[in-house]
């Protein structure tokens, strides 16, 4: 794109990995749920449901770091072609 900023061609490419570490995030967490579950259902000595506190942590921990890994990732990877001159892009 002729004349646009860093910021302006790396943005959908941001948002779109954002939606995707979103989606991954509420899938670990959802896997994680079913499987605190069943061990819990069968081994109740465990307690792993004890502390709700920690699991909304946990839950959130998950959820803040699939944002912000996807985020990072794909602002480095951007970053890296949009620093390319344009004979390093074609040979």
């Amino acid at each position: 794109m002729v004349g646009a900023t860093k910021q302006f061609i790396r943005r959908p490419f941001v948002w779109k990995s954002v939606r995707l570490g979103i989606i991954g995030a509420i899938l670990a967490m959802a896997g994680m749920a079913i499987v605190l579950y069943y061990i819990n259902k069968t081994f109740p000595e465990l307690e792993l449901l004890a502390n709700p506190i920690l699991m909304v942590l946990l839950f959130v921990l998950i959820f803040t770091l699939g944002i912000v890994i996807t985020w990072i990732s794909t602002h480095f990877a951007t970053q890296r072609f949009l620093n390319l001159k344009t004979d390093e892009l074609y040979y």
